[in-house]
């Protein structure tokens, strides 16, 4: 029997304008892990899970006087993927949302007003899936970004199911899916380095995931699938409200314990105890101060003009 045909599906997406570019394309970057995801010359790649098989997605924001597009390929052996995985990619890089509310807010803070008018539509990234978001955001806590990348980059090469040649994704580095919480829980514990506690934990979500016990979707509200992260082994207030943002879309997530947006309030001499100012758009806020502490940090790319 003649195995399905990979095909490519382009498409140009509308993004809402104001649209920070750089930082999007640097979150992106920075997370990227190897297997599944690359980003090479500003083009994002990455590998889906969907219902019908799997898909590989290639993104690149375009901006170009004054308006923003988001260039998509879809490329799958299934085409009823295509309306999943751009429905994904939406999601994931915030294309809908409309940010000029939030900036309007923000930009009455005397202290965030200069990051907003340097990076207007800043967008917190969004989730392609929950499961994934959850076990990835587990695996990273309390490490740095490339050793997140290196210990999910394992667990992928050892239980992610291949991509397969014919997806045309190889030569990009994309061989594999992220896998299955059910992987994860049976095998992950085998593959996970790091403190018993943390790898324990990591897999006991996982089979929680697959066993339906725990629920991840962005119609719950956030609130409720808070209260059910908190009560996993592991799974403390930062972890729950950073899933919260990016699976819910919830906009007003501060990321107060985080140590890099306490880092950024410091620099700009904001107490996070007094932030009702930016409600309800703590989220965005959040990722303000994330940027000026990378700034500072030297570890964020400065403006350089347009796109």
């Amino acid at each position: 029997m003649t195995a399905p045909r990979w095909t490519t599906t382009m498409a140009d997406l509308d993004v809402t304008e104001p649209y920070d570019v750089r930082w999007m394309s640097w979150f992106l970057a920075g997370h990227a892990v190897p297997g599944m995801e690359t980003v090479v010359d500003g083009t994002y790649r990455r590998s889906l899970r969907l219902a019908h098989g799997p898909a590989v997605v290639s993104c690149r924001l375009d901006r170009r006087r004054g308006r923003t597009v988001l260039h998509v390929a879809v490329r799958t052996a299934d085409e009823r993927n295509v309306p999943d995985a751009l429905d994904r990619v939406r999601l994931l890089y915030g294309t809908d949302v409309d940010s000029a509310d939030a900036d309007a807010v923000l930009a009455a803070d005397p202290a965030l007003a200069p990051s907003v008018a340097e990076a207007p539509g800043i967008r917190v990234p969004g989730s392609v899936d929950p499961s994934e978001t959850l076990l990835r955001t587990m695996i990273g806590q309390q490490i740095s970004l490339g050793a997140a990348a290196t210990h999910t980059a394992r667990l992928v090469a050892a239980l992610g199911d291949p991509v397969g040649d014919d997806a045309g994704a190889p030569e990009h580095g994309i061989v594999r899916l992220f896998p299955t919480p059910a992987a994860v829980a049976d095998k992950g514990a085998t593959v996970l380095t790091g403190p018993a506690r943390r790898v324990t934990a990591i897999a006991e979500t996982a089979r929680r995931l697959a066993d339906g016990a725990v629920e991840l979707h962005r119609g719950r509200p956030a609130a409720e699938q808070e209260a059910d992260l908190l009560a996993l082994r592991g799974v403390g207030p930062w972890t729950a409200r950073y899933v919260s943002m990016r699976v819910q879309g919830d906009p007003d997530v501060l990321l107060d314990t985080d140590l890099v947006v306490r880092q950024g309030a410091a620099l700009l001499g904001v107490d996070l105890r007094e932030s009702g100012r930016w409600s309800p758009w703590r989220s965005s806020a959040s990722m303000h101060l994330w940027r000026v502490a990378l700034l500072d940090r030297g570890a964020y790319p400065a403006a350089t003009g347009e796109g």
